[in-house]
């Protein structure tokens, strides 16, 4: 029988041969990620009903992410805690400031293709760029913490195929915000979005993973692309031992197919107060910025830290603006630094912070009443980055180095001409 990938992946993590979009069933997550924010208080719901014990400490991981470095004294004693606890609970995998979860789990090998995954974090879906099924839960993942298991609903599938070749100045993010543009909220929920087609093939794998991690923005359960070859050698690359692949059939019911021509895209923005807003760059050109952040789960990959370097190099940020630069992960600052990429940023007039999540929680970089961001992190709604009557406008690392520059949203191409003349 006929099955996408997201019936694949949930009929071996239920021990079923086959499932069906509706259907309620009992899976076991081959992995749960959890952050800090949430950690210490779920332990805490299982030891109100007498559980001090982990059914797979072994499957789960613990990221240190969100209040790193601690901003306050709540934060500390959190943090403090967590640790704590990881060791009392026997946690399989404890990132203690490393960096942002969903980039750091997959660049430590611990995610394959065909995995389920759970996590108590919006932006889970995140693991889907190597063909994991990767759903965020809230509260509930405390039962795979008691029992191993949960149950859920199969999602249905929309599939989206991107044709042909980006144009120079448009990325992943502007291809999931064109899907935002098609897919409304009644659709996406209860469904996964899977993304395939020539211009995703050509995507590096943390790219594909900024697009199935925003796809819950839209109201999906999870975002996916199917792994492929390149996939595997990223993972081989990451230590992980002869991961395999694990795909859909083509002839498998979806709830819907889309088909992009990936030549007739441009860069986007989203526009508070939601992501699913989205409007062209070059639509919101006279909108002056007095902020921008590049990084992320989303978009702080050292593919988008070059991107930014590569329009930000020879240049300055204007004058009205604070650029401000947060690689995912340490491996990342690392490699960056190594590059001297990170050089090209400061010189332009970056600030550079360690690995956290950092403005995407309002825990660092709060933003003042009035004021305006455009930011490559995943939210924009009314105070995420701090006052509720501050701004944030979403978009990719080029077009917010191209606004940091500009002192106003920006479409990056005319930056990038002027960079190749």
């Amino acid at each position: 029988m006929a099955a996408t990938l997201v019936q694949k992946i949930l009929a071996r993590a239920s021990r079923r041969a086959h499932v069906e979009p509706g259907e309620v069933i009992w899976a076991t997550p081959d992995l749960t990620t959890m952050p800090e924010v949430s950690y210490p208080a779920y332990v805490k719901r299982l030891a109100d009903i007498g559980i001090d014990t982990l059914a797979h400490p072994e499957r789960l991981v613990v990221a240190i992410d969100h209040e790193t470095p601690a901003h306050s004294v709540a934060a500390a004693d959190r943090n403090r805690l967590t640790r704590q606890l990881a060791v009392k609970m026997q946690v399989g995998h404890l990132f203690d400031s490393e960096g942002i979860t969903h980039p750091l789990t997959i660049e430590r090998g611990l995610v394959a293709p065909g995995m389920f995954v759970a996590g108590a974090d919006t932006h889970t879906p995140g693991l889907g760029g190597v063909g994991a099924l990767a759903i965020p839960f809230g509260i509930e993942v405390t039962m795979i913490m008691a029992t191993g298991r949960i149950w859920l609903k199969v999602p249905r599938t929309i599939r989206v195929r991107v044709h042909g070749v980006l144009p120079a100045g448009v990325t992943a993010r502007d291809v999931v915000l064109h899907a935002m543009r098609l897919i409304d909220a009644d659709e996406a929920n209860e469904s996964v979005i899977e993304y395939s087609g020539t211009a995703i093939e050509r995507l590096s794998v943390p790219e594909r993973c900024t697009i199935s991690g925003l796809s819950v923005d839209m109201g999906a359960d999870a975002g996916v692309v199917p792994a492929d070859a390149r996939t595997l050698d990223y993972l081989r690359e990451a230590g992980m031992q002869a991961p395999a692949l694990l795909r859909g059939d083509d002839d498998a019911p979806c709830l819907r197919t889309i088909d992009i021509d990936a030549g007739t895209l441009e860069p986007l923005v989203s526009i508070p107060p939601s992501p699913t807003h989205v409007r062209t760059a070059a639509e919101l050109g006279g909108i002056e910025i007095q902020h921008a952040y590049i990084g992320s789960c989303a978009s702080g990959s050292l593919a988008e830290l070059r991107a930014a370097a590569d329009v930000l190099k020879g240049r300055k940020v204007h004058d009205n603006v604070k650029l401000l630069v947060i690689p995912a992960t340490r491996r990342v600052h690392e490699q960056a630094m190594a590059e001297g990429v990170l050089g090209v940023l400061m010189s332009a007039g970056a600030q550079i912070a360690p690995s956290t999540c950092g403005p995407c929680f309002g825990g660092l970089a709060q933003l003042a009443a009035g004021e305006v961001r455009i930011s490559t992190s995943t939210r924009n709604d009314p105070g995420r980055m701090g006052s509720p009557d501050a701004h944030i406008y979403l978009a990719s690392a080029l077009t917010v180095a191209a606004s940091a520059l500009a002192g106003r949203v920006a479409d990056p191409r005319a930056f990038l001409q002027e960079t190749v003349a």
